[in-house]
């Protein structure tokens, strides 16, 4: 039986058989590469997605970091100013209502100031919008 199968392949047969095992091994060959290369750029886009994905949540927690500190920086500037209202009456009354000056004295630079920066700081408390200067050719 063997010998008969010998018999058949020998010749162009043969050569046939030999050529169409080859082309088989070669078209195998080249899909299971092409299968590689597709799964290996999949793969690689999976990663490079992750990557950016990571580097967007990176780049967000750093301007949440930023603007909490900012937030930060404001409700201490505003509880600042929440305390400074009272110092401003407080400094106007010790030096100008405590401390008057005698009869035919001029004001000192200093205490003009003083003067200036407590009435701008009662008008500026007093406001709760500040004002808008209103133009006609509107």
């Amino acid at each position: 039986m063997i010998e008969k199968a010998i018999k058949a392949l020998v010749g162009w047969k043969g050569y046939m058989l030999a050529a169409g095992v080859g082309a088989l091994v070669l078209v195998t060959a080249g899909a299971a590469v092409a299968w590689y290369g597709h799964s290996q750029r999949a793969a690689g886009r999976a990663e490079c997605q992750e990557a950016q994905r990571v580097a967007g949540l990176e780049e967000f927690k750093e301007e949440a970091e930023r603007l909490t500190g900012l937030s930060q920086a404001f409700a201490d500037t505003a509880k600042k100013l929440a305390t400074a209202k009272p110092q401003v009456i407080e400094r106007y009354t010790r030096e100008i209502v405590q401390t008057p000056l005698p009869v035919g004295c001029v004001r000192d630079p200093g205490r003009v100031r003083a003067t200036n920066a407590g009435i701008d700081a009662a008008n500026a408390a007093r406001q709760l919008v500040p004002a808008v200067p209103s133009n006609p050719s509107r």
